[in-house]
C-alpha cells in the first residue's frame, strides 16, 4: 500500500504532490528543492529511456549528414544521445558541449566504416611489387596492421563516446600509432636487401613503369622506392593540415571566447600550403601538365585567405558573431578549394595514366584522403580542447606574470608601431 499511495501522491509528475492527498499522507523526508538552474535546465533538455542506437540505417544517415559539418547544431542531438549524457556524463549539461559529442560519435563512425575497405586493401597491396625478404615484407605490412588496430578500436570506443576524457587518450594512442606506421615502414633499407638482378628489375618501378638499366641500377631501385614513399606518404601528410584547420573551426565554435584556435588557424594555413605546393611537384614533373599549376595556385590563394581570414578569430566572440564570421570565411574558402580542386582532377588524370595505376588504388587513395581528414579533425579537435582544458587549470593567478605581461605588450605596442 505506501508504494500505491506515494504513485497516487506523485502522479501530477516532475515530483509534484496532489493537494487532496498531501494532507491525508505522512510526513516524509523529501530531498531538497532543485535549483533555478537545474530546474530550467529539466526544462529544456528532453529527458527519454531509449537506448543509444549504433548501426542502425537511419543513424548512419544522421551521421553523414552531422559528420561532415563543422557547424553543429545543439537540436540534432538525438533522444537516446541526451539519454545516455545523463546517465554517464551528467556535468555536461551545456547544449553545444552536448551537441560536440555527439557530433564526434558521428565522425568516429564514419572513419571506422571507411577503414574497412582500407584495411583489406592496404592487406592486399602489401603483397604487391617484388618477392622480399621476411624482415622487408613485414615492415611493408606493418601500415595495414595499424590500419586494422585503429579500425579495431574506433569500433570498441563508440560505445565510450559520452567519456571524453577516457576516449580521447585511447583514440589519440590508436591514432598516433596509424599516423606514423608508414614513416617507420621507409626507414627500412630496401635497396640493401634485394641482391639479385630479376628482383632488381622488378622492384625498380614507379607505378607499373620501368626505371632499371644496367647501370646504376641500386641507385635506381633506392630512387624508385623513395618516390612510392612520397605517393603513399602525400596524402596522409596533406590530410593533416585540413583537419587541424577545420579542428580550429569546431573548437572556435564550441568555445568562442578562447582565441586559440584562431591562431593555430593562421600557423597550420602557411605550413599546409607550402607541404600542398611540395608534394604536387611531384606529379607536375611527372606529368608536366599545366592543371597542376593551376590547382596548386588554387590551394596557395586559399590558404592565404583563410591565414588572413583566422586573424579575426584571435578575439574573444559571442556565439552569434563567431558563427558570423566563420560562415563567411568557411563558405569563400571551400569555393576557391573547389575550383583548384577541379584542376587538380584534370591533373591527376594525366597522372594516373602515366604511372598506369589502377581504379581501386585510385579508389583507395581518395578514400584516405577523406578517412584522415576526418579523423585529423576529431583527433586535433580533442588535442586543442584537452591543451586550452590543461593550461586553464594550471594557470594561476600571478601578479608578478601580470606585471610582466603588460611591460611586454608596451614594448610590443611601441616597436609595431
Amino acid at each position: 500500500m505506501p508504494d500505491s499511495d506515494e504513485s497516487h501522491r506523485t502522479h501530477l509528475g516532475m515530483g509534484a504532490v496532489d493537494p487532496a492527498s498531501a494532507s491525508a499522507a505522512p510526513q516524509a523526508e523529501h530531498p531538497p528543492a532543485p535549483s533555478i538552474p537545474e530546474l530550467a535546465a529539466a526544462l529544456v533538455r528532453p529527458v527519454t529511456n531509449q537506448k543509444a542506437e549504433l548501426l542502425t540505417r537511419s543513424f548512419l544517415g544522421i551521421s553523414m549528414k552531422r559528420g561532415y559539418r563543422l557547424n553543429i547544431l545543439a537540436d540534432e542531438v538525438l533522444p537516446s544521445e541526451r539519454h545516455t549524457l545523463e546517465s554517464e556524463a551528467r556535468h555536461i549539461i551545456d547544449p553545444d558541449q552536448q551537441a560536440f559529442l555527439a557530433w564526434r560519435r558521428s565522425v568516429l563512425l564514419l572513419v571506422a566504416l571507411i577503414f574497412i575497405p582500407l584495411t583489406v586493401s592496404r592487406f592486399l597491396e602489401s603483397f604487391d611489387g617484388p618477392k622480399l625478404p621476411t624482415a622487408a615484407r613485414i615492415f611493408q605490412m606493418l601500415p595495414a596492421f595499424a590500419e586494422g588496430l585503429f579500425c579495431l578500436v574506433a569500433f570498441d570506443q563508440l560505445k565510450n563516446w559520452a567519456q571524453w576524457r577516457r576516449q580521447r587518450r585511447i583514440l589519440f594512442f590508436a591514432w598516433g600509432l596509424y599516423f606514423l606506421a608508414p614513416f617507420i615502414v621507409y626507414l627500412f633499407p630496401f635497396r640493401n636487401v634485394i641482391t639479385n638482378w630479376e628482383q632488381m628489375v622488378d622492384a625498380a618501378k614507379l607505378g607499373s613503369i620501368p626505371l632499371a638499366t644496367k647501370h646504376n641500377l641500386r641507385m635506381i631501385v633506392g630512387l624508385a622506392f623513395g618516390l612510392n614513399a612520397l605517393l603513399a606518404l602525400g596524402p596522409k601528410i596533406i590530410s593533416l593540415m585540413p583537419g587541424l584547420i577545420r579542428a580550429s573551426i569546431v573548437t572556435k565554435l564550441l568555445f568562442p571566447g578562447t582565441t586559440a584556435p584562431g591562431w593555430l588557424m593562421m600557423l597550420a594555413a602557411p605550413f599546409y600550403a607550402l607541404f600542398a605546393y611540395i608534394i604536387v611537384l611531384v606529379p607536375y614533373q611527372v606529368t608536366g601538365s599545366w592543371f597542376f599549376v593551376a590547382g596548386n595556385a588554387g590551394l596557395l590563394i586559399a590558404q592565404v585567405f583563410i591565414a588572413i581570414s583566422g586573424r579575426r578569430l584571435t578575439v574573444p566572440l559571442t556565439h552569434d558573431e563567431a558563427h558570423e564570421k566563420v560562415h563567411k570565411t568557411w563558405m569563400m574558402y571551400i569555393g576557391i578549394l573547389v575550383v583548384s580542386m577541379v584542376f587538380m582532377v584534370y591533373g591527376l588524370a594525366d597522372f594516373i595514366k602515366a604511372l598506369n595505376l589502377g581504379p581501386w588504388r585510385v579508389v583507395s587513395s581518395v578514400l584516405g584522403v577523406v578517412s584522415n581528414v576526418l579523423l585529423d579533425t576529431l583527433i586535433g579537435t580533442d588535442a586543442i580542447v584537452a591543451a586550452m582544458g590543461h593550461f586553464r587549470q594550471k594557470a594561476v593567478p600571478d601578479p608578478r606574470h601580470e606585471l610582466l605581461l603588460r611591460e611586454s605588450e608596451r614594448k610590443l605596442d611601441v616597436f609595431t608601431a
